[in-house]
């Protein structure tokens, strides 16, 4: 539950989320803290949506889909990416949210 706790202080709102185990868990929050920490450098005041969607189930698998949004004063930023592993999909959908935060600061 470190991951809801963080996004609850941050104004992170969270849907869909699978139920992770421990180890997860604190991977997926250290992604997000270190993520969050990045662009709230370069946007202090922010909200941001993570949304996860689960489909094409193989066998026991599942294909897992994010989608990012962030709410700055003047800019909305959005993110996406679709993999069979969630914590692979969290960290590409954040990075690609975090370079696309980037460059509409005019950063390079």
């Amino acid at each position: 539950m470190a991951l809801r706790d963080f996004a609850g202080e941050n104004k992170i709102r969270l849907l869909g989320f699978p139920s992770l185990d421990e180890v997860d868990d604190a991977i997926a929050e250290k992604t997000v803290r270190e993520n969050f920490e990045k662009i709230s450098k370069w946007m202090p005041e922010f909200e941001a949506t993570l949304q996860a969607k689960q489909f094409n189930k193989a066998g026991a698998r599942r294909q897992h889909e994010l989608h990012a949004r962030l709410f700055a004063p003047r800019k909305k930023i959005f993110a996406t990416a679709t993999e069979w592993n969630f914590l692979t999909a969290l960290q590409e959908c954040l990075k690609e949210l975090r370079n696309e935060a980037k460059k509409s600061i005019g950063k390079k």
